[in-house]
């Protein structure tokens, strides 16, 4: 069973931090996670544009923020993606494409909004092929979970990726 796009606007995590992921209206699959975050857009954007605090929470990308910037996703023996920077409005959006080679290729997007006192950040990953969409609905998550630790000032637990892909497979059967 998948998870239709109505599905997956009804399944947030219970504890907010979790991911979706399933089949959008227009048959693709897709990863979406939204993550309320206790700091303000600005903070956010420059942890996630600026090499030095990126390297804390997401090491081995390069990730520039102007338009055509190369985009590199290197993870070592696993393999990388490449891409390359569509658009970008700082401090509230970046959008790359993301090639991991034999898969189609997809666009990732960083939408970063002010919420109260902090950030309502929505990280979007379309179109994926459905047998990578829960390695990469697993990868996502631990990288966003580095992100808040940065931060937050404190050191990232060590991610639980097992854990997190028998999460997101069973969201999928």
């Amino acid at each position: 069973m998948t998870m239709s796009e109505a599905d997956m606007d009804r399944a947030p995590a219970a504890d907010g931090r979790r991911g979706t992921l399933g089949v959008g209206a227009d048959g693709a699959w897709q990863i979406r996670f939204e993550r309320r975050i206790g700091h303000p857009p600005q903070r956010v954007w420059d942890a996630l544009a600026d090499p030095a605090q990126r390297a804390r929470w997401m090491p081995g990308v390069t990730l520039a923020t102007s338009p055509d910037a190369p985009v590199r996703f290197d993870f070592g023996d696993e393999g990388g993606a490449d891409g390359r920077v569509v658009a970008a409005d700082p401090p509230r959006s970046l959008e790359h494409t993301w090639q991991w080679p034999g898969e189609p290729a997809a666009v990732v997007r960083w939408e970063i909004t002010p919420e109260g006192d902090g950030s309502l950040l929505v990280l979007l990953h379309r179109p994926l092929a459905a047998e990578p969409a829960v390695h990469y609905c697993t990868g996502w998550h631990a990288m966003l979970d580095g992100l808040e630790a940065h931060l937050d000032g404190v050191e990232p637990a060590e991610p639980d990726y097992a854990g997190l892909h028998t999460l997101y497979a069973a969201a999928i059967r």
